[in-house]
């Protein structure tokens, strides 16, 4: 048989074999129907579960047992659902075993697919995935992990997969709970360091310099310095008329514009969302901030909401910035919370509405042109008189039962239709 051939034959091989895992893979039906807005209603439990995993963190010389509730499982899945509408998920924790059912729906040659996938977790003194199922393909456990393992090591170059598997000392259920048993995080927090440092040693991309750029420019300005607050028009007046100073056509502007947000998200917001970015401070141990925080309807919260919304808008998908803003209140609503706020929220959608006008080639330069001359925070801020906001669970619940009910609907629709009279945000619509 001639090379050609034997080659011809291998390369026909593969493709039988992608097909065939394909078609195993893929049902024409979802296995999981769930409901986002009951998985979600206990969010404010999983505060709980962040302070664990920090403390995990903060005292990483010490063995922590991490315990986790069915309901926090569950309302990280609905937040998943929320943000991805072509997911859906459960969870059941017994005390014999944990699974977690998704479905995923794909685009297919003869439709629509989807991917259905179920995982089981058991008790023990380490790692143990009974089986992973993916469509009619069933993964024994062990060569779950090791190809999960392999993956992670391929990609980062090191160790990190097996280090990560290593962490887990114990696995112990019981209904509706389960509790991991971590050994102390320093040295495996020391080798994700070196891992993140790695992966970013190549040379930053364009949008980093950009933002890295865009970050010292805003830090440098007199009012970054002044202690007395100032309102977010103030910054958004300085950085877009500088990017409007960059920006010599419509894409041009476009990536601009994500770099200043972003910029603007890292140094109003929260020095962290660098991280969506790369590094982009001066000094990684000293992150740039203002001398006072920027405000925004005279409230610094709302500030940090809306500019951390439309960074993540330029980022993403709508309904994952969404999702993310209204998760956040859903968790407020919880003991030492601030409540549920339609006020935090409007902030947030108000931010989703400044990324998609300054992300849409259509509309970036005329929104850099206003924006760079904007005094008037009602240009892209809708008024707040009349929202509700500070709702404890149990109010929360009787006032609107669940986030996809009639009344909480009609909140959400009473704030869009303010947005709607933005004509900032009307740009959009006209040019579309």
């Amino acid at each position: 048989m001639s090379l050609l051939k034997i080659v011809g034959t291998v390369i026909a091989s593969c493709l039988l074999i992608i097909v065939l895992l394909a078609v195993l893979a893929i049902d024409s039906k979802p296995a999981v129907d769930s409901r986002a807005a009951e998985q979600i209603s206990d969010a404010d439990t999983v505060n709980r579960l962040l302070e664990q995993i920090q403390q995990s963190v903060d005292d990483r010389f010490n063995e922590h047992v991490i315990k986790v509730s069915e309901s926090q499982v569950a309302s990280l899945v609905g937040f998943m659902q929320r943000a991805a509408p072509y997911f859906k998920g459960n969870v059941s924790i017994t005390d014999e075993q944990g699974t977690l059912e998704a479905s995923i729906a794909v685009p297919v040659l003869w439709g629509k697919g989807y991917i259905n996938t179920h995982l089981q977790i058991l008790p023990d003194d380490k790692l143990n995935v009974g089986h992973l199922k993916i469509g009619s393909l069933t993964i024994p456990g062990p060569i779950a992990i090791s190809l999960g393992e392999w993956v992670i090591n391929t990609y980062t170059d090191s160790d990190i997969g097996s280090q990560a598997k290593n962490q887990i000392a114990r696995v112990s259920m019981t209904p509706s709970s389960v509790a991991v048993t971590i050994r102390p995080m320093d040295g495996f927090l020391r080798s994700l360091n070196d891992v993140r440092a790695g992966l970013g040693a190549t040379e930053p991309d364009q949008l980093t310099e950009r933002t890295a750029y865009y970050l010292r420019y805003i830090a440098g300005r007199d009012i970054s310095l002044d202690r007395k607050s100032h309102s977010i028009s103030d910054y958004l007046r300085l950085i877009m008329a500088r990017a409007r100073e960059q920006s010599q056509s419509p894409e041009d502007a476009v990536a601009h514009n994500k770099a200043a947000i972003l910029a603007l998200a890292v140094f109003l917001g929260h020095h962290r969302v660098a991280n969506l970015v790369g590094d982009v401070q001066p000094d990684v141990e000293h992150a740039l901030k203002p001398a006072a925080p920027a405000t925004l309807r005279g409230r610094s919260d709302l500030a940090k909401h809306f500019i951390i919304s439309a960074a993540i808008k330029m980022l993403s998908e709508q309904s994952v910035t969404f999702a993310i803003g209204e998760f956040k209140e859903l968790m407020d609503r919880g003991m030492g919370g601030s409540g549920y706020s339609f006020i935090d929220l409007t902030a947030d959608l108000a931010g989703v509405e400044l990324g998609k006008v300054l992300g849409d080639p259509q509309t970036a330069l005329s929104a850099q042109d206003e924006l760079a001359r904007v005094f008037d925070e009602s240009v892209y801020m809708p008024d707040i008189d009349g929202l509700i906001e500070g709702l404890s669970k149990q109010e929360f619940t009787t006032r609107y039962d669940k986030v996809d009910s009639d009344a909480y609907l009609e909140e959400v629709a009473r704030i869009k239709a303010r947005l709607a009279q933005i004509p900032l945000y009307q740009h959009l619509e006209q040019g579309d």
